[in-house]
């Protein structure tokens, strides 16, 4: 019997990585999360298992706002999936930056909703299906803003700190229930969420990167599938930042 994973977000970008890199697991079935259903995501499903007829991807919709759609469709899920053993917490949304005293505050509370929030209600709900069944992984999304605080993107930053705070403190929590939890905090990755930066923020970045070109979102993918793995039994409560090598300060 092969294993089940959750991963919200996984209608494009980062998200669709992972599900793409776990669906060549043996026996596995993915449970897909996406805010609502779309032809294009119902043809992306059918892609990856005309390719991989062995996986079973079983879509999961709810809105990260809405907490009774996520209660409600998590149940179902526990319904017909018994057992959950790895956890993507990768769902996420950037919302156009200002400066810190021109901050709308309902922008700030909508940003702490869908990047830290439902995390916080999805993996309570999941982690005691994990508890009953001796045992999981979760993987939870940061980012290198959380860790540098490079400018901009203030309510984005504080929510992907506030997951890297919750990334450790359940690692100590869970630990004895055999459940690790670690995030991965990429860099600048060449998704749709980059392209939402402004152009002026976007360029400057891009130039002191020290590696001297953004990532790929298979480049995330394979690392949070590693953390994902038993091949990482004894990594717990890590924050492993994937950002060939950050940024550069030499601004000669």
């Amino acid at each position: 019997m092969g294993r089940t994973v959750l991963i919200t977000g996984t209608n494009r970008g980062i998200g669709k990585a992972i599900m793409e890199r776990f669906a060549k697991e043996e026996n596995v079935t993915i449970l897909a999360h996406a805010r609502k259903e779309t032809d294009e995501f119902s043809s992306l499903i059918a892609s990856i298992k005309k390719d991989l007829p062995a996986v079973e991807i079983d879509p999961v919709y709810f809105d990260l706002t809405d907490s009774d759609q996520i209660k409600s469709a998590l149940k179902d899920v526990l319904t017909r999936h018994k057992k959950i053993d790895v956890l993507v917490n990768n769902a996420g949304v950037v919302l156009p930056s200002k400066s810190f005293l021109m901050l709308d505050m309902e922008q700030v509370r909508k940003s702490f909703e869908i990047n830290f929030f439902s995390h916080v209600l999805i993996t309570q709900i999941i982690c005691r299906a994990m508890i009953r069944n001796n045992g999981g992984a979760i993987v939870n999304m940061a980012s290198v803003a959380a860790l540098s605080g490079v400018e901009g993107q203030f309510e984005y930053t504080c929510g992907k700190a506030a997951i890297v705070g919750m990334t450790r403190r359940l690692a100590n929590e869970l630990a004895p229930y055999n459940i690790r939890t670690n995030a991965v905090a990429p860099g600048m990755i060449q998704t749709d969420m980059i392209m939402q930066m402004s152009e002026e923020l976007r360029t400057k970045l891009q130039n002191r990167l020290v590696c001297g070109r953004l990532g790929l979102a298979n480049e995330i993918a394979n690392t949070v599938y590693f953390l994902g793995c038993n091949e990482s039994n004894y990594i717990n409560g890590q924050v492993l930042p994937v950002n060939g090598g950050g940024i550069t300060f030499d601004l000669r």
